[in-house]
């Protein structure tokens, strides 16, 4: 069987024939004037890929997970980083989408904090964390733009990262039922402020500032050198004061900037 380019070669070849003469002349200027316009119309550009930067003191964590993640052609991973300063510095200068955080990372929560000052545009997103309902609002008061929670597979983390950046965050009933109801009774006005009547003592004062680092009770008790009841208590007694019901609220009251009025030595 001889091909329509065989073909062409052997009408070409006889004595006589021209290339004006090939039977096959209308077909192919037909299919030429097809790649001529396919090549004048091309497709949509491609989206550009999503610049990460991952921040994760565990070595193999991170370097795993920029494997991982570099597979997928829509993800750029433009750096990983055990130093927050250096993940920072990474992600200003190269205008990085999304700050892929650790949840284990130390600060907790409050490092949320010092990334969306020093890069306002980039959306922080939780590593790990894990989905209870006290724990997703902290995080969720602190700043994060969605959250990849400890259960995730990690065939899912491609997917949970376009769906947070494109405004889609999966969340289990339990946890969505617990923003609701925070929603509803959030902190309003009347909260403002301590009054002269629930005074916080500096103890009380050292607490909520290091619950707003990020700390949970037991690192707090072991940072003070206190027991967990004894840390515990304080909390309690912090948050009646304040008149809100969780330490997320707490730590986000103070950052709105309303004084404490601090007491004298307890």
């Amino acid at each position: 069987m001889v091909n329509l380019s065989d073909r062409l070669t052997l009408s070409t070849d006889l004595p006589g024939r021209t290339r004006l003469d090939n039977p096959y002349r209308h077909r192919i200027a037909s299919l030429q004037r097809v790649n001529v316009c396919v090549s004048a119309h091309p497709g949509p550009p491609p989206r550009p890929a999503l610049g990460i930067v991952i921040l994760s003191a565990v070595r193999f964590l991170r370097e795993s997970l920029s494997e991982v993640l570099g597979r997928d052609p829509g993800i750029a991973i433009l750096g990983h980083h055990a130093v927050l300063a250096e993940a920072l510095d990474e992600t200003v200068t190269r205008h990085a989408d999304v700050f892929l955080l650790d949840a284990a990372f130390i600060g907790g929560a409050g490092t949320v904090r010092q990334i969306r000052e020093a890069a306002p545009e980039v959306r922080v997103v939780g590593l790990a964390i894990i989905e209870t309902q006290e724990n997703v609002i902290t995080w969720a008061e602190a700043g994060i733009a969605g959250y990849i929670p400890s259960t995730a597979a990690l065939t899912e983390l491609t997917t949970l990262l376009h769906d947070i950046n494109n405004g889609k965050q999966p969340c289990s009933t339990n946890v969505a039922a617990g923003l609701l109801r925070r929603i509803a009774s959030g902190v309003t006005p009347d909260h403002a402020a301590p009054t002269s009547s629930s005074l916080l003592t500096p103890r009380e004062l050292q607490i909520l500032n290091l619950i707003d680092a990020g700390l949970s009770n037991k690192e707090i008790a072991r940072r003070l050198m206190i027991s967990l009841g004894t840390t515990k208590s304080h909390v309690h007694s912090l948050l009646a004061k304040l008149n809100v019901q969780r330490r997320g609220q707490a730590a986000a009251l103070m950052r709105r900037g309303h004084e404490l009025i601090h007491a004298g030595p307890p």
